[in-house]
């Protein structure tokens, strides 16, 4: 059976994901094995993978706790960052300083040239890092190689402009970040240039998925009992990641939000499940 992507293409449906994915996020296998006969049953020709995703996503509630098909949505809840008020750049300095980076975000700095906005400066053994996000809102897109190049030349200007006493930071390297996938031409000239890459499954075992899911650094938009204005009031008060609602009491949670008690304990204890797991 032939479905079709976010891009349009046409790709064969692959079952086995449905289920390593189910698995993934916390289904048993049998469970997992069962979501997946369903969903394959309920496929047509052509049919959109969004459309698959609601199936599968309708049938994990059905067919398993909560918290297994909040996780199974991941790449939508990092798609939702945005809409929720919190900015891709700041979700992925989260990341780093996870993994012992000092992060800096949004600053200006001054090029040889021209002034620079910079998305993230990270540090970590003495070196720091010119970060580049680039999120896309749609996850069959691909950044193309012209970013890449872009950020390459941002970072020869302020390695110029440091050196003419203008930047007073001193970058070591570069770094592209995105939330979706890179064309091959941008993994070829970063390879070529000592780029760092990081996207949704690169490199392999080291993507954002895989950081997120390894040490359950899930953000609250993944959360299935959170509504819009409740996640926007958690953003305005910085609360990015499930184990931030989990270090907070109900009473807390109930106050930033101006929810009831009872949602700000279903809250918590979704937050709470997911993180444990």
């Amino acid at each position: 059976m032939m479905i079709t992507n976010a891009l349009g293409e046409k790709e064969r449906f692959d079952q086995s994901k449905v289920e390593r994915t189910c698995i993934r996020a916390g289904a048993s296998r049998e469970a997992a094995q069962k979501i997946s006969r369903y969903v394959a049953s309920q496929i047509t020709d052509g049919m959109r993978t969004k459309e698959i995703l609601r199936i599968t996503l309708e049938a994990l509630e059905r067919m398993a706790p909560t918290p297994i098909a909040s996780r199974y949505d991941l790449k939508g809840a990092i798609m939702r960052l945005g809409p929720a008020g919190f900015a891709f750049e700041t979700f992925f300095s989260e990341l780093l300083n996870d993994s012992g980076y000092t992060t800096q975000t949004r600053q200006i700095l001054q090029g040889a040239c021209i002034p620079h906005e910079i998305d993230i400066i990270a540090e970590k053994d003495g070196k720091k890092w010119l970060v580049e996000c680039k999120y896309r809102n749609y996850s069959g897109e691909y950044i193309r190689v012209k970013d890449a190049l872009y950020t390459y030349a941002r970072f020869l200007d302020l390695k110029e402009g440091y050196e003419q006493d203008k930047c007073p930071v001193k970058f070591d390297n570069v770094w592209l970040a995105t939330n979706t996938k890179f064309s091959d031409d941008v993994e070829q000239y970063t390879k070529c240039k000592g780029i760092k890459l990081t996207a949704w499954k690169y490199p392999p075992g080291l993507g954002i998925a895989e950081i997120v899911e390894r040490k359950k650094l899930y953000p609250i938009t993944v959360l299935r009992s959170l509504d819009p204005h409740t996640q926007k009031m958690f953003a305005q008060a910085g609360l990015m990641l499930c184990r931030d609602l989990v270090k907070l009491e109900e009473h807390q949670l109930k106050d930033i939000a101006a929810i009831s008690y009872n949602k700000a304990i279903i809250i918590r204890e979704e937050a709470r499940e997911i993180c444990s797991q």
